[in-house]
C-alpha cells in the first residue's frame, strides 16, 4: 500500500477519512464516495445511487445495500492525448472518469459541480493531457503562469492538482465579479485585464463562443448533477 501514500497527501483534508488497509471509500457532502485509483485507470465503472435521504451517492463501487437505488450505470474512457485537438465540438453530456473528482473539488470551494464539469468539457474534452497551441495544459487548460498561482508548478497533467487549480482560479473569479458566470468565464478565457479594458465581455469570437459553449452544457449537465 505504499505506493499509494503520494496520492492520499495530495488529498484535500475532507478525503483523507479513508482507510489505508482499504483503500476503498471516502463519504463526502452529499453522499458522495471517491475512489483515488480510478484517477489513473484506464477505464472505470461509475455507479449514481440515490440514498434513503435522498441524497446522490456518485462511486466507482458496485453497492447492494439496502435503500440504495441505482440510478444510472456507466463506463468510462479516458480520452487518447491529443485527441482534443482533432476532435469536433459536441454539445452533449460526456460521462467522465473524472466525475467524482469534479464533484468533490467543486464543493470543497462552493462552487457548482455542473458548472465546473461545463468548462473542463469545452476546455479539454476531458482529455487530461490536453495542451493548447497557447501552452495552456491539462483538464482545466491552464497557463502556466496561473498554475503557478495556486502551487502547480509541476505535475500539470495530475487530474486532482489541474482540477483543484483550476477550480481555486474560478473561485477568485467568481468572488472578483460578484458570482457573474459570464463575466467569470470571461476573464477566464481571455484574460482579466481584456474583462477591465471592454468592461465586461471582450468583442473576441473565441470568447463569446466559449461561454455560449460552457452556459449551454451548464444547463444540461444540472440536469444530471
Amino acid at each position: 500500500m505504499k505506493q499509494f501514500a503520494p496520492l492520499l497527501r495530495k488529498l484535500p483534508h475532507s478525503l483523507r477519512a479513508l482507510s489505508i488497509n482499504c483503500l476503498t471509500t471516502v463519504a463526502l457532502l452529499l453522499g458522495l464516495q471517491f475512489n483515488p485509483a480510478v484517477i489513473n485507470s484506464a477505464a472505470a465503472r461509475v455507479y449514481v445511487y440515490e440514498l434513503p435521504d435522498g441524497s446522490k451517492l456518485i462511486t466507482d463501487i458496485r453497492y447492494r445495500k439496502k435503500g440504495y437505488r441505482l440510478k444510472n450505470s456507466y463506463s468510462t474512457k479516458p480520452y487518447r492525448s491529443g485527441a482534443t485537438q482533432n476532435a469536433p465540438y459536441h454539445a452533449t453530456p460526456i460521462k467522465s472518469q473524472y466525475d467524482a473528482l469534479i464533484v468533490n473539488l467543486s464543493l470543497k470551494y462552493d462552487l457548482e459541480p455542473s458548472f465546473i464539469k461545463a468548462m473542463i468539457h469545452v476546455e479539454s474534452a476531458f482529455d487530461r493531457y490536453a495542451v493548447s497551441h497557447a501552452g495552456a495544459m491539462g483538464l482545466m487548460q491552464l497557463m502556466p503562469a496561473t498554475a503557478a498561482n495556486y502551487q502547480l508548478r509541476q505535475d500539470q497533467f495530475n487530474p486532482q492538482r489541474n482540477i483543484e487549480a483550476g477550480v481555486q482560479h474560478v473561485r477568485d473569479l467568481m468572488d472578483r465579479y460578484n458570482k457573474d458566470k459570464t463575466l467569470s468565464l470571461a476573464a477566464y478565457n481571455a484574460g482579466e485585464g481584456a474583462v477591465s479594458k471592454y468592461d465586461g465581455v471582450p468583442p473576441y469570437d473565441e470568447t463569446e463562443s466559449y461561454i455560449k459553449k460552457v452556459m449551454k452544457l451548464y444547463r444540461l449537465y444540472s440536469k444530471e448533477i
